[in-house]
C-alpha cells in the first residue's frame, strides 16, 4: 500500500495550457486586493495567509495537480518526487516533470520523504500534502516542525484524510472544499469556483441520464497492489463516490475504511456484476491498455471468480488508479467515464 501512501474538467477562466475549455493565461495569485484568509486542512489545523503563497513545496502529486488546474504552478518551487512521466494531464505534464525534485527521482510505488534540510532550503511558504505520511513518515518532516520554522501547510482532506470521512463517500464534496480552500489560500477563488461548477455539472448530468437505471454491483480491483490478497476499497475511498454517481454500488459500500484486506472467496459471495478494473496509469495508452488486458486476463482465468456475474457476463469497466482513487478534478471525468462504461444506453 506504499503507493497510497503518497492524485476534469476546466472552466473558461484557467490557464492556456489547461485543458480544451481553457483560453486565459497562467495567472500568479494575486497580492493586490488580497483579502488575508485562513482555511482548516484535514487536522483541522487553522492555516492562516496575510499574502498569498509564493514559494510552494508539494510533497506528493496528488496535491500538486489541483495548482495546474487553478493555474498558480508558477509558485511552485519543489516537489518531492515528480508523477511518472505521462501521468499528469498533457498540457500540464512537462512543466511538472521539470519542477526541482526534493526527494530524488520518482520510484514506482514508493514514497520517499523529504529530508527536512533540503525542504527547509527551498525557502517554501505552504508545504502541501495529500497524505498523512507525507507530514508522519519516518524521515518527514512534522506539520509542527514546518510551523516552528514560521512555514505554513496543509494537509489535503480529498485524498486519503480519515478525519474528513466519518461517513462514507458518496460524492465529491471533499474535492470541491480542498478547491475551495486552495483556492481562497491563492487568492483565486474564481477559478476554484469555476472548476467546481464544471464538475458538478458533469456529474448533474451523469445523474440525470442514470436516473431510474439500475445499480450494478461492482467490484474496485486495484490490480497493481497484488492479486494474492487483494485490498478492498471500502467506502471511505474516493472511488465509492465515483461508482456511485456514475449509477453503480460498490460491493465494498458497507465497508467502513479507505482499505482492507479481504479473502477472494468474500468478493465472489457479493457476487460482482462488473469488475472495476483499476491500474497506475503507466503514461501511455499502449501501455494502460496492456495493463488493462493483463488485469481481465487474471479475473477471467482465476478459479474463484468463475461462477461470478461479472465473469460469466464478461463485465468489465476500466479506470486509472490517479483518477479513480486519488481524490482530484479528475474525478468527475472518471464519474462520466465510469457512468458510459456501466450504462452506455444511457451515458453517450
Amino acid at each position: 500500500m506504499t503507493r497510497k501512501l503518497t492524485v476534469l474538467v476546466l472552466a473558461a477562466a484557467l490557464t492556456a495550457c489547461g485543458g480544451p475549455s481553457g483560453t486565459a493565461g497562467p495567472a500568479a495569485p494575486q497580492a493586490a486586493g488580497y483579502t488575508p484568509a485562513e482555511i482548516k486542512d484535514c487536522t483541522g489545523r487553522t492555516v492562516k495567509f496575510s499574502t498569498p503563497p509564493k514559494r510552494v513545496v508539494a510533497l506528493t502529486d496528488s496535491v500538486l495537480e489541483p495548482l495546474f488546474w487553478l493555474g498558480v504552478q508558477s509558485t511552485v518551487v519543489g516537489i518531492g518526487s515528480p508523477p511518472k512521466p505521462g501521468v499528469f494531464p498533457p498540457q500540464f505534464d512537462a512543466a511538472a516533470q521539470a519542477l526541482p525534485k526534493l526527494a530524488g527521482a520518482y520510484t514506482p510505488g514508493a514514497y520517499k520523504p523529504v529530508p527536512r534540510e533540503q525542504l527547509l532550503a527551498a525557502q517554501p511558504d505552504l508545504v502541501l500534502g495529500g497524505f498523512s505520511s507525507n507530514f508522519e513518515a519516518q524521515g518527514a518532516t512534522s506539520q509542527q516542525e514546518l510551523a516552528d520554522a514560521g512555514v505554513n501547510s496543509y494537509l489535503a482532506l480529498s485524498t486519503a484524510c480519515a478525519a474528513a470521512t466519518p461517513a462514507a463517500r458518496t460524492d465529491l464534496e471533499l474535492i470541491y472544499q480542498d478547491l475551495r480552500n486552495l483556492g481562497t489560500a491563492f487568492g483565486v477563488a474564481d477559478r476554484a469556483n469555476a472548476l467546481i461548477e464544471e464538475m458538478r455539472g458533469k456529474v448533474a448530468n451523469v445523474g440525470t441520464a442514470i436516473a431510474g437505471a439500475p445499480r450494478p454491483k461492482v467490484f474496485p480491483f486495484e490490480f497493481d497492489e497484488g492479486t494474492q490478497t487483494p485490498y478492498a476499497p471500502g467506502n471511505r475511498q474516493a472511488v465509492n463516490a465515483v461508482v456511485n454517481l456514475a449509477g453503480g454500488q460498490s460491493i465494498f459500500a458497507d465497508l467502513d475504511k479507505a482499505y482492507q484486506k479481504l479473502s477472494w472467496e468474500q468478493i465472489a459471495q457479493d457476487g460482482p456484476e462488473v469488475v472495476l478494473l483499476i491500474i497506475y496509469d503507466k503514461g501511455n495508452q499502449a501501455a494502460n491498455d496492456a495493463a488493462f488486458a493483463e488485469a481481465e486476463k487474471f479475473v477471467r482465468g482465476f478459479p474463484g471468480l468463475a461462477g461470478t456475474p461479472a465473469v460469466r457476463d464478461g463485465r468489465f469497466a476500466r479506470l486509472v488508479y490517479e483518477q479513480a482513487s486519488h481524490g482530484g478534478v479528475r474525478s468527475a471525468d472518471a464519474v462520466v467515464s465510469l457512468a458510459r462504461q456501466l450504462h452506455p444506453d444511457r451515458v453517450r
